[in-house]
């Protein structure tokens, strides 16, 4: 059996002048914005995991409104990157994987905006009927917060990647890793935030299985069948 070894450093990769210029735009971009955050966003991020001392409100920067919208059309620009690395072969020359690049985010960017009205709509149901006690804008401001650090750290991760030869296998292991970590965050929140009476598990059950569970069987299905990434 052959040993494949994890990190190469005798070979570099010869990228493609497009998808190099792609990841090193998108980092800047989002150093750039979420830089002068930065302490908002360690604290904000941290907060999803006081197990032992859970409060009772989210943590997010206090971000303009361009600058939300900014953040999260980068930060799925940055999980596609590393989709494209993981699938594609970025050393080809041409502007393949530039289109890969810009019709996987945008169909990102449409099914997270999907689910954020889904959430916008049941939160204010909720709310207005006392059933909650957060206003649906923060929660949606929490969603951009846990989002947008995923995709910079799995950005940052696939730059070393690259440039390490690290295999490819531990971005896939990492991707879902950071996945697996902003799940849990979320339903913890949405436990300890969204439905802390203990009257409301049902509603905490019905909630989780619609906004969380439910999408990963989705994304897992189309990920598997579309990509075979799995």
């Amino acid at each position: 059996m052959r040993f494949i070894p994890l990190i190469d450093l005798t070979t570099s990769y010869q990228l493609n002048d497009w998808f190099l210029s792609a990841m090193i735009v998108t980092l800047l971009l989002m150093l750039i914005t979420m830089g002068p955050y930065r302490y908002d966003y360690v604290r904000s991020f941290l907060s999803m995991f006081r197990f032992k001392s859970p409060d009772g409100d989210v943590s997010y920067p206090l971000l303009s409104t361009f600058e939300n919208i900014l953040v999260f059309l980068l930060s799925s620009i940055s999980i596609a990157i590393a989709v494209g690395i993981y699938s594609h072969d970025i050393m080809e020359e041409g502007f393949s994987q530039i289109i890969f690049l810009l019709w996987y985010s945008c169909g990102v960017v449409i099914c997270l905006v999907v689910k954020l009205i889904l959430y916008t709509v049941t939160n204010k149901i909720l709310y207005r009927k006392q059933i909650i006690a957060l206003k649906p804008s923060r929660w949606n401001c929490f969603f951009v917060m846990s989002y947008s650090v995923s995709g910079l750290l799995i950005l940052f991760f696939s730059i070393i990647v690259v440039f390490l030869d690290i295999h490819l296998l531990a971005l896939l292991i990492f991707a879902y890793l950071m996945r697996a970590l902003v799940i849990a965050g979320r339903i913890f929140k949405i436990k300890t935030t969204l439905f802390k009476n203990r009257r409301s598990n049902s509603g905490f059950i019905m909630y989780l299985c619609a906004f969380e569970l439910a999408p990963i069987l989705i994304e897992f299905m189309l990920t598997s069948r579309l990509f075979g990434l799995i």
